[in-house]
């Protein structure tokens, strides 16, 4: 009998050992922050750039990504991919994608360690395909029942090309993430009341394609995953906005939902600095299964130097369709479109945008 319960103990102990040494999960995950760009060797001033979610250029403007995506490999071991794909025309048509591909290595149930490569293309401008290495050191913890959260520094190299000096990036990030493997199951709420609400508390992120038409100025169209949100402002135009990139949704009822939506950005490069906050706040209304509308309204955030900083207002309405992905992931489609007044501070023109974006969403709790 003592043989038998020893062997059971020993058992037990081994299953235990052997789930604490699984040190990762299939996870999707949003990351942003601070990166700055040294053009290596050339003496020149570096470029600094703060994004929220990660704003990316291919070799242009080499920066983190946006999205990334953690798949186990062993136990202690897992391979991670960055990546962030888009394009742009308004006379002239840019191509830009980046693609991350690395190992991450558990040194502790916090602390990772990371290495790998990174490829950088952009055809339209510099027409270009660069190659470097990463390297990082981060640290995760968990946020909530279905929310990871992390802390990186990372460096990432690039090697000269044809047509494209050597870069130096250096960042600090920080990223959410969720479990995409059924491993752990999607929250659900033991409130029979919360049970018969349309909405779930979720955070998102979206991109897709969208139209700017400045009036009596041009047009613009993008397709880019993640969006680009108020980023190609300083590169393109700054009256060029096309909808926020982050979003979350906040039940404060059984059919509506409140939508807040943003992206901040900042560059600074030889003592020139551009910031760009894009902001909209609207309700959204589930109409029937997973069809919902929304109509809210826009704060953009505008300030160079040199100038006032100034802001426009725009109103916005959506319509869209829901549905589940995996686990804590859920998916929608959604048409929009916003419509930014007149700003005489800026001279700035009417704007229009159209959007056809898709959006990925991670349960909050």
């Amino acid at each position: 009998m003592r043989r038998s319960l020893g062997v059971i103990a020993l058992l037990a102990c081994c299953a235990t050992s052997a789930q604490a040494q699984k040190a990762w999960q299939t996870e999707f995950g949003i990351q942003g922050g601070f990166t700055r760009l040294v053009q290596a060797g050339a003496g020149a001033d570096p470029t600094d750039a703060i994004s929220i979610p990660g704003f990316n250029l291919g070799s242009l403007v080499p920066a983190a990504a946006g999205l990334y995506v953690t798949i186990p490999w062993t136990q202690k071991l897992a391979v991670e991919t960055d990546f962030a794909a888009s394009q742009f025309s308004s006379g002239l048509t840019a191509t830009f994608v980046t693609v991350g591909v690395r190992a991450d290595y558990a040194l502790t149930k916090n602390l990772y360690g990371a290495a790998g490569g990174t490829l950088a293309y952009n055809n339209g401008i510099a027409n270009e395909t660069q190659l470097g290495v990463q390297a990082a050191l981060g640290y995760r913890y968990r946020l909530s029942r279905t929310l990871n959260g992390r802390f990186e520094a990372r460096t990432t190299f690039y090697g000269a090309a044809e047509n494209a000096g050597a870069v130096d990036a250096y960042s600090f990030l920080v990223g959410v993430s969720t479990v995409t493997s059924r491993g752990r199951p999607a929250a659900r709420s033991t409130s029979a009341n919360a049970a018969r609400r349309a909405w779930t508390p979720r955070l998102g992120i979206a991109g897709g394609y969208a139209s700017v038409n400045v009036i009596g100025v041009g047009s613009l169209t993008a397709l880019a995953v993640p969006g680009y949100g108020s980023a190609l402002g300083p590169v393109v135009n700054t009256a060029v906005t096309l909808p926020p990139t982050i979003f979350a949704i906040l039940p404060i009822g059984k059919k509506i939902a409140v939508e807040p939506a943003l992206d901040i950005h900042r560059f600074q490069e030889s003592g020139q600095t551009d910031f760009s906050g894009n902001l909209s706040v609207r309700l959204d209304y589930a109409v029937h299964g997973g069809w919902y509308g929304a109509l809210g309204g826009n704060l953009h955030y505008i300030k160079g130097t040199g100038a006032d900083a100034a802001t426009r207002t725009g109103v916005n309405l959506g319509w869209g369709y829901r549905f589940p992905l995996v686990a804590a992931l859920g998916g929608r489609v959604e048409a929009n479109y916003t419509m930014f007044g007149e700003n005489t501070d800026l001279g700035l023109a009417p704007t229009n945008t159209f959007g056809l974006m898709f959006g990925v969403t991670m349960a909050l709790k």
